[in-house]
C-alpha cells in the first residue's frame, strides 16, 4: 500500500478526527452519542497535557492527499506488569477503503509504538455483533478475553456515588 501514509494527528486534523468519531458512532449504530466537541478534542489530545494520541491514515490519490482513517489512543497501566500500555479508543477507516488493509495498517503502526515503548500490550474493546473486525482482530494475533467484563459507572449513577 504505496500510497497510504500514517502519521500523528495535528490540531488542524480536530475537524476531520470528530467527523471520523461521529461516522464511527453511526457505524456503532449510536448516531446521537457523540457529545464530543471540537474543543473537546482540542483540549485533551493537544493541550498542555494530552490525554490521547491520534494517528491519521491518509491515501494519496493523483497527488492529492485524502484521510481515510484513524486511531485514536492512550496509555493506560498495568500494576501487575509494572508498565503502561496502550489502550485504543477507537479505529476507523471510512466504508469505502474497508478490506484494503488500512485498519491493519495502524493496528501494526500503534504495535510498533507499543514495542518502541516498551509497552507489554496493546488492548481494545470491540463489539459483539462486529464480526468482520473480530475476524480481523483473531487473524493478527489478538486474544479475545472472556474472563473480564467492562464495567461502567456514569450519568445519574455516577453523581450518586460522587455525592456519597
Amino acid at each position: 500500500m504505496s500510497n497510504l501514509t500514517l502519521r500523528p494527528a495535528t490540531p488542524a486534523d480536530v475537524p476531520q478526527i470528530l467527523a471520523f468519531i461521529r461516522e464511527l458512532a453511526v457505524y456503532e449504530r449510536e448516531p446521537d452519542a457523540v457529545l464530543a466537541t471540537e474543543a473537546d478534542l482540542l483540549r485533551d489530545g493537544f493541550g498542555p497535557t494530552p490525554r490521547f494520541h491520534c494517528i491519521i491514515a491518509e491515501r494519496d490519490e493523483s497527488g492529492a492527499t485524502h484521510p481515510v482513517g484513524f486511531a485514536l489512543y492512550f496509555t493506560s497501566y498495568s500494576t501487575w506488569l509494572g508498565h503502561h500500555g496502550i489502550r485504543l479508543e477507537d479505529l476507523y477507516v471510512t466504508p469505502a477503503c474497508r478490506g484494503q488493509g488500512i485498519g491493519k495498517a495502524l493496528l501494526r503502526h500503534l504495535a510498533r509504538i507499543a514495542v518502541q515503548q516498551g509497552c507489554p500490550r496493546l488492548e481494545w474493546d470491540v463489539l459483539t455483533w462486529n464480526q468482520p473486525a473480530i475476524d480481523v482482530y483473531h487473524a493478527i494475533g489478538a486474544k479475545t478475553q472472556t474472563e473480564w467484563r467492562i464495567m461502567r459507572l456514569s450519568g445519574q449513577a455516577l453523581t450518586a456515588l460522587a455525592n456519597q
